[in-house]
């Protein structure tokens, strides 16, 4: 935009030089220094001493025809850009004293055009430059957030672990302690009533009435041991669905297949999560009718697909959302398509351990 000014501006000059009388070879010379300097500077380089000499440049060619000094509008373009203000007081003075009265108006007129439009500029140069620093500055911010999001994940993942040994030991050790030494206590009775059978028929009897009612209050405590360790089942289903029974933007197609009590927490969790972001996703971008979720899984893997609709994108932007979704997936081992053709599609595919690496195609 600047150039454009400038040499129209340049132009015009020159224009109007050539209307008011025969041009001479000396300010052709000038007419094509001036535009070749112009075109220097800001192509390659312009700071103050390019800008002093253009300047003395417009002041001896004034000396040929006082047309040229209509050119300081340029300079006084520069200088404002610059934030050197003072400096435009001698080039007024300068048109003060060579022009005359009519042909120093126009000077003015020029002079203000041309230093509102350097002022106004040179602003929107400034708020443009703070925006792109604000946008560094949060994207800078955004990629630390995901990179702590990352070690949390980790983190999250390595007390699950933990947390799961732990729950291992304790069960292995009510096993042990209460199980395990009923189990031990009876078998030595019905030891015992085996040798008494022929010799103590009535205490043998006894003997193994005692290891009936034994091994019932030993097989009642594992009942119970066997209850507190599994899930309720479809626990995360039923979340999941009362997520999709909240979702009031359109109409949703869940199915899902297999023993969700097999898929660990920190899984669940990842299912939970991509869901959510897609629907808000969709929410917000998509103008679908409708939405198909699946979620299969077997003791390989998890599958979760969600396909829309609407619009799609040919051009897809990975904002955070879609950013943290790949994150999760690819901590487990897990692999995510995504495919914005005839609506949008996302297959997520985790595996049961991170040995298990499952390759998905997007069109699947």
């Amino acid at each position: 935009m600047k150039i454009v000014f400038k040499l129209s501006f340049l132009a015009f000059v020159i224009i109007q030089i050539i209307l008011s009388n025969s041009v001479n070879i000396e300010e052709v010379v000038f007419m094509l220094t001036l535009l070749s300097l112009s075109i220097f500077r800001e192509k390659y380089i312009s700071n103050i001493w390019i800008v002093g000499i253009e300047a003395i440049i417009i002041y001896i060619a004034g000396g040929y025809n006082s047309l040229f000094l209509l050119l300081y509008a340029i300079t006084i373009y520069d200088l404002i850009e610059m934030s050197y203000y003072l400096l435009i007081i001698p080039t007024v003075i300068i048109g003060y004293i060579h022009l005359s009265i009519n042909s120093f108006l126009y000077f003015l007129f020029f002079i203000f055009l041309s230093g509102l439009f350097s002022y106004v500029n040179h602003g929107l140069l400034e708020k443009e430059k703070i925006l792109k620093q604000s946008f560094d500055k949060e994207r800078k911010a955004r990629y630390e957030l995901e990179q702590v999001r990352v070690k949390l994940l980790e983190s999250s993942k390595e007390i699950a672990h933990l947390t799961e040994i732990k729950e291992r030991n304790r069960i292995a050790r009510e096993i042990h302690d209460n199980i395990g030494h009923s189990i031990a206590g009876i078998l030595l009775q019905l030891q015992a009533a085996e040798k008494l059978f022929t010799r103590n028929n009535e205490k043998a009897l006894e003997l193994l009435k005692k290891s009936v009612e034994g091994l019932a209050e030993t097989l009642v405590h594992l009942r119970e041991t066997v209850h507190n360790i599994k899930p309720k089942d479809n626990l995360g289903i039923e979340y999941i669905e009362s997520v999709i029974d909240h979702f009031q933007y359109c109409p949703i197609d869940f199915k899902h297949c297999g023993d969700f009590n097999r898929l660990s927490q920190n899984h669940m969790e990842i299912i939970v999560y991509n869901i959510k972001e897609a629907l808000t996703n969709i929410a917000k971008h998509s103008k679908a009718s409708k939405v198909n979720i699946t979620i299969e899984t077997n003791e390989m893997y998890t599958r979760l697909l969600i396909k829309d609709n609407g619009i799609g994108c040919n051009n897809i932007k990975e904002n955070l959302g879609l950013e943290g979704m790949k994150h999760r997936i690819r901590n487990v081992g897990g692999t995510i398509s995504i495919n914005g053709q005839d609506g949008f599609l996302i297959v997520c595919v985790i595996p049961m351990d991170k040995g298990g690496f499952i390759g998905e195609g997007a069109n699947s």
